[in-house]
């Protein structure tokens, strides 16, 4: 689904577009310059950008809205993908550096059952961070307007 902002400019050559929209399915951020006509294009490439955005179209429409009206979008997604990947690392160096059969097999130099615990430390840390910042109803970074309206 594409939400397109509220507020258009008028392009030569190819006619009204909005200033700001996000295509959830692409994962892409346009931005049309009202001054200049320039178009730039921001395209996420993780999987949990696009999770998130779909999550919130289905469950919160109107403040995906907001956020495009605003034009606060692509700073939106930018921060919460460095947040969600720093917190994915972070995750994951805490569960191996907590893991007893993880360190057993690091020792020992199994580096297969190494791989093995490994990924499913990995996929635990997924599922934690995911439940916490991309499933969730509590907003991972509110916008400034958010903040000021009382959102958490």
């Amino acid at each position: 689904m594409i939400f397109k902002s509220h507020e258009t400019v008028i392009v030569p050559d190819r006619g009204e577009m909005p200033v700001w929209s996000v295509d959830t399915d692409t994962q892409t951020v346009t931005h049309v310059h009202p001054k200049t006509f320039n178009t730039e294009e921001h395209r996420f490439f993780r999987d949990y950008i696009r999770y998130h955005l779909h999550f919130v179209e289905d469950t919160d429409p109107d403040r995906l809205q907001r956020l495009v009206d605003n034009g606060e979008i692509y700073q939106y997604l930018s921060e919460l993908d460095t947040k969600v990947f720093e917190a994915l690392d972070s995750q994951e160096e805490l569960l191996k550096a907590n893991s007893s059969e993880y360190q057993l097999e690091l020792d020992k130099g199994d580096l297969n059952a190494v791989g093995a615990i490994g990924n499913a430390l990995q996929q635990q840390a997924r599922e934690m961070v995911f439940n916490t910042m991309i499933y969730s109803k509590r907003q991972p970074n509110p916008t400034p307007k958010e903040k000021s309206r009382g959102f958490q």
